[in-house]
């Protein structure tokens, strides 16, 4: 019997039949609406490794991430770097599917389980869906949430989208899974990875491993869905989608792009992952979630390079916890000056023209001081459609989505910038017009800044060209997170430091909060000699600071020998003859 039927016998056993499926699925859709971010937990899925399915090592088990921790001090979310914190309802943890040891909470019913998953398949992304799926189901136990969100990256996407799709421990059917946040996500496959005579292109193919087998468009098609950049299971109508690409190219000296044009099937990509392929390209009817598609951010950055984008980190942060969703779309242009010759002996019409943009959210500058964009659209990362203009004046109608994602909830508008240049050699556009620089002609820019608040139609007018575009706005059904409204400290328990400014680049100060054991911050540190203790994520002390009289500690982000210590979050314990007193903060670059 072959992996795929042995697998199929075995669903037959414990699935419901397809119509109580759909309607089980309506009923989580309907109940999962409202569901609440202080009670749902996220689990971040990571990506791939080379080696990873040789692996040895306990699989499964409560892991730290630097990254995650940044992410989750923005909005003082708790981590499992944090003492207690899986306890937390709202808990931001993440696991590794890889290695050959089971955690201690498996029982046998999860090692027979896993033993008949890796048996049919080999092991792969069915495997590694199952440890991620018994993981939810412990955090979900253990801190005591009703739902978690799934954070996946890369390789982990497509984990994901099994884990969802085959209902592993019936999580999705149960309506257990609240969110769905895909980065640069291996959501249809890997280009590299089904082009068997390109190994060596990029880190996905070294060598041919069961993950890369996973990875094929051949083999998603087979086992997942075809066509495969089509989301169509009932279970998706339950879980809010969102999708995120990057489309820096530069890695590896531009092999990835170069293999594609060679083939004549380039698509934007980030040096490892094609931009298509990172997301659901159609979404049927029964697998919307209160009827709208996936969201969708675009960042400038490589595959590796956007894990140290802070406005890429926020945005997360903010689908994961947020409730109102904003869409900015381009509806139509007209180039009044097409700066293409048309005379009877040179003729280069139509103009193909490329329309950018960059999206600012100034709620992000306010809170964390994050001015990059939240969203771009460039030329130069390829990913902007080509339009074809035939005379001055020529006006199309499209539909060209600048922003569609999650706000905070004190956001009043979003800055937008926009331009439009005129191709006249890009091989990824397929435009050969010239050989002579310049190869771009400007046609004008400026910038625009709309309402988050309200739908709404605006004009946008520069020197070459004139735009329309609508905002529409949409709120969903959720309840804010508790945490979001004190962003800048972190409380455990009744002992608690004030943080402030939180993030913070070059100084910090730290002090407790004025209700802590029911006394003033300057009682409290001028009784007696007080000690900041300063550690890092992995528990290591960096830093001690002996104050005797002073209302709060100043922290220049150095550690005990004088270095400066890099960007990531920082844990603070301060020690009194009073009272012992924890915190947390983040440090930016």
């Amino acid at each position: 019997m072959s992996p795929h039927a042995a697998a199929v016998s075995r669903s037959a056993r414990v699935a419901l039949p397809a119509l109580a499926c759909c309607i089980l699925a309506g009923i989580a859709a309907t109940a999962n609406a409202s569901h609440d971010p202080s009670r749902t937990a996220t689990v971040f899925v990571h990506g791939f490794d080379p080696a990873g399915a040789t692996q040895t090592g306990v699989f499964g088990r409560d892991e730290v991430d630097p990254l995650l921790e940044q992410a989750a001090a923005l909005l003082g979310l708790p981590t499992t770097g944090q003492p207690g914190g899986l306890e937390r309802a709202n808990v931001v943890t993440t696991t590794r599917y890889y290695g050959d040891t089971p955690p201690p909470y498996y029982d046998g019913t999860d090692l027979a389980d896993l033993q008949a998953v890796t048996a049919a398949w080999g092991g792969g992304v069915p495997r590694y869906a199952l440890i991620v799926a018994k993981y939810a189901r412990h955090v979900l136990e253990v801190s005591g949430a009703d739902q978690v969100n799934i954070m996946s990256a890369s390789f982990g996407s497509l984990i994901a989208r099994w884990l969802i799709e085959k209902d592993v421990e019936h999580l999705a059917s149960q309506g257990r899974i609240a969110r769905w946040l895909s980065v640069e996500g291996v959501v249809a496959g890997n280009w590299a990875a089904s082009q068997e005579d390109l190994v060596g292109l990029s880190e996905l193919v070294l060598a041919p491993t069961i993950d890369v087998e996973h990875m094929g468009y051949d083999w998603v098609e087979a086992h997942l869905h075809a066509p495969r950049r089509e989301a169509d299971s009932a279970w998706y109508a339950s879980i809010l989608l969102g999708q995120v690409g990057s489309t820096e190219d530069r890695l590896h000296e531009r092999a990835l792009t170069a293999a594609m044009l060679s083939r004549g099937a380039y698509q934007p990509n980030d040096g490892v992952q094609g931009l298509w392929d990172a997301r659901f390209e159609t979404v049927t009817n029964q697998a919307l979630f209160l009827g709208r598609p996936p969201t969708w951010s675009v960042f400038h950055d490589t595959h590796y390079s956007l894990q140290a984008n802070q406005a890429a980190w926020a945005q997360a942060v903010v689908f994961l916890t947020q409730s109102r969703r904003v869409t900015v779309t381009l509806r139509a242009a007209t180039v009044d000056h097409i700066h293409e010759p048309s005379g009877p002996f040179l003729d280069l019409r139509p103009a193909e023209v490329v329309f950018q943009s960059r999206v600012r959210s100034p709620a992000l500058a306010a809170r964390w001081g994050i001015t990059a964009a939240v969203s771009e659209l460039t030329l130069e990362g390829g990913a902007p459609p080509l339009r074809r203009f035939d005379h001055d004046g020529s006006r199309l109608e499209f539909n060209q989505v600048l922003f569609d994602d999650f706000v905070l909830a004190g956001e009043t508008a979003l800055d937008l910038e926009l331009w439009a240049e005129e191709i006249d050699l890009e091989l990824r556009y397929g435009v050969s017009e010239t050989l002579l620089q310049p190869y771009f002609q400007f046609l004008g820019g400026g910038f625009l800044q709309v309402s988050a608040l309200q739908p709404g139609t605006y004009s946008f007018a520069t020197t070459d060209w004139h735009g329309d575009l609508e905002v529409q706005i949409f709120d969903y059904p959720f309840g804010a997170p508790t945490d979001a409204a004190t962003p800048s400290s972190r409380y455990f328990g009744d002992t608690a430091l004030l943080v402030s400014p939180n993030p913070f680049i070059s100084q910090v100060r730290i002090r407790p909060a004025p209700t802590a054991a029911g006394s003033s911050s300057g009682n409290l540190i001028s009784a007696g000699d007080a000690t900041l203790r300063i550690y890092d994520a992995s528990g290591r002390l960096l830093r001690a600071l002996v104050n005797q009289a002073e209302q709060e500690f100043v922290w220049d982000g150095r550690d005990g020998r004088g270095k400066t210590l890099p960007a990531g979050v920082y844990f603070y314990e301060l020690i009194t003859p009073q009272a012992v007193f924890t915190g947390r903060g983040q440090r930016l670059r």
